[in-house]
């Protein structure tokens, strides 16, 4: 994601700058489990990776079969509850929550396929894991409720053009049970058919939704908004499944790879996740995934005891950013806030993040060279050279835009205090 940081505070800045290790950081800090004896652990472990090779669910396996509690919505009586997939017909069975924005977006686009292909032999089947009475609750959700009229001397032509209003839009829906009456909307409190699909499949994000074609084999997976073409694909029996096969199982070996790694890092196996890390790494296609992977290994690093392999590694990171001066900034800006928060105590790091944002600063466009400079005077600041965190901090004030001003002025203050005290 590419930010202008000319649209940004210093204060939405940091925020954005420390998401970049937030979630690496939360999916590798152990969580707390229940008191287990190491052997058991260890076992546990084993067959669950066992058990996650032998069941994964994926383009071109049988589709299991439904055992969904209630059936909310069927189509106006045009669609039956269905167990077992019939041979010849198409089924899309997509997962959804009243809670998940992007599900509820879907939901148009999801009944004007089931309008279109009614009539084709495909059903939609929309499944949550909520109890029932909060999925009837969200269907009498009105979508898209009037703004409440103003009072003033023209409240009747108001009140005429509202009345117009609602005559021209008579058949929109008026709540999300109108916008889902056209095909099948569900709920399995007991979460069994998101373990036989989702969990199954190693997907981890909803809206999702998984086409069964007419052999009752699962022959794509994915967002309910990108499914028009393969859909259209199964139904005129013209879908390439192996085309899309290979790369699909590749996205999903490597999903099941980070739920292995990050089992790992939670048991306390970190010499044996990091073979995993060093391996992701050097599988890595795209600069993107091997930098993120990177972020990864270096996050480990960063709480690990070993800090010449930790700071030799930012080095690493940081060289290997050295074309992007928002990257160098953004990573190192992380190390100075780990700094700041007790969570790093690390002086090599901060050198090696020094070296390079200094030269980012040089290759950084105008707007984005206040934002460096910024991060450049808090690191000089924390390797001990506050004369030279100050002559940062005012290149860094003479520019930065007026939204950034204030607050690089605040730090300038607390510096020159810093070196006042220091200099009594």
């Amino acid at each position: 994601m590419k930010l202008s940081v000319s649209n940004l505070s210093v204060a939405l800045r940091r925020m954005f700058l420390a998401s970049l290790f937030a979630t690496t950081f939360a999916a590798t800090t152990p969580a707390v489990v229940v008191a287990q004896d190491k052997e058991g652990q260890e076992n546990e472990a084993s067959a669950k990776e066992e058990s996650e090779e032998s069941d994964l669910l994926t383009v071109g396996s049988k589709a299991p079969s439904l055992d969904v509690e209630h059936w909310v919505q069927n189509g106006k009586g045009k669609f039956k509850p269905v167990k077992k997939f019939e041979d010849g017909k198409v089924y899309v069975v997509e997962f959804w929550a009243t809670w998940c924005g992007p599900c509820i977006a879907s939901m148009p686009h999801l009944s004007e396929l089931q309008t279109n292909y009614a009539d084709k032999g495909v059903q939609i089947v929309s499944i949550s894991d909520e109890d029932l009475e909060t999925v009837e609750t969200f269907l009498k959700r009105e979508v898209n409720a009037p703004a409440k009229e103003e009072e003033g001397d023209d409240d009747d032509k108001k009140e005429g053009d509202k009345e117009d209003k609602e005559d021209e839009d008579s058949d929109a829906p008026k709540t999300y049970a109108d916008v889902t009456a056209g095909y099948c909307l569900t709920t399995d409190p007991d979460g069994s058919s998101q373990k036989d699909y989702m969990q199954a499949a190693q997907q981890n994000g909803i809206p999702t939704a998984f086409i069964v074609g007419k052999k009752g084999v699962i022959e794509w997976i994915g967002h309910p908004m990108e499914m028009d073409e393969p859909l259209a694909a199964v139904v005129d029996d013209k879908w390439d499944r192996a085309a899309f096969v290979a790369e699909f199982k590749a996205k999903q070996e490597a999903q099941l790879k980070m739920s292995k790694l990050f089992g790992m890092l939670n048991a306390g196996k970190t010499k044996e996740a990091m073979k995993v890390i060093d391996s992701l790494i050097e599988e890595a296609k795209q600069p993107q995934e091997k930098r993120q992977f990177q972020m990864l290994k270096l996050q480990v690093l960063l709480q690990g005891d070993d800090k010449d392999a930790a700071a030799d590694f930012s080095a690493v990171v940081l060289e290997d950013c050295a074309d992007d001066p928002m990257m160098v900034n953004q990573i190192s800006w992380a190390m100075v806030q780990m700094t700041e928060a007790g969570q790093l105590d690390n002086p090599s790091v901060l050198k090696a993040a020094l070296k390079v944002a200094s030269e980012a600063v040089e290759k950084a466009d105008a707007e984005s060279r206040a934002a460096i400079q910024d991060t450049l005077a808090h690191l000089h600041f924390l390797t001990g050279d506050i004369e030279k965190a100050i002559e940062v901090q005012k290149q860094a004030i003479e520019g930065a835009g007026e939204e950034m001003k204030e607050e690089l002025k605040a730090y300038l203050e607390k510096l020159e205090s810093e070196k006042n005290k220091k200099d009594k």
